[in-house]
């Protein structure tokens, strides 16, 4: 799945750029909601994680503002999967923290990617072989 996930990101980052004008990034949780899983109602509950998902929050949508249109549908594409991927972690406080890190340091290099001086494909190509990687551990 994971392999799956990483690819249509890698496919949605070489379409062309087509600005969205106005358009809204749709990420974050929603503490408000009824019917929250394991994981979002732990989260909404630790002040800590809390603080976590509005900084991952706070990233992904400052990303997303500068991203083509192509861009923003792989990011919004490794963002529904890594909400999957963070709701089988359950009530699990550690797991949780450990899985905001790890998307953290994903955007990091993400971000690197996409400003440095480097040929975008290569590096976006390491980014993702890095967290395959990563999750084989």
């Amino acid at each position: 799945m994971r392999k799956a996930l990483l690819a249509g990101f890698l496919a949605c980052l070489a379409l062309p750029a087509l600005s969205v004008p106005g358009a809204q990034p749709a990420f974050g949780l929603d503490c408000s909601q009824r019917r929250l899983g394991e994981a979002e109602a732990t989260i909404c509950q630790d002040a800590q994680l809390s603080r976590a998902g509005h900084q991952l929050d706070a990233r992904i949508k400052s990303m997303a503002r500068r991203l083509s249109f192509g861009q923003y549908l792989g990011l919004k594409y490794w963002n529904a999967g890594w909400t999957e991927e963070r709701g089988r972690c359950g009530t699990n406080r550690t797991c949780l923290a450990t899985t905001y890190r790890a998307q953290l340091r994903f955007l990091d290099r993400l971000q690197q990617c996409l400003e440095g001086g480097s040929p975008r494909r290569a590096c976006l190509r390491n980014t993702l072989n890095i967290e395959r990687q990563a999750q084989k551990r």
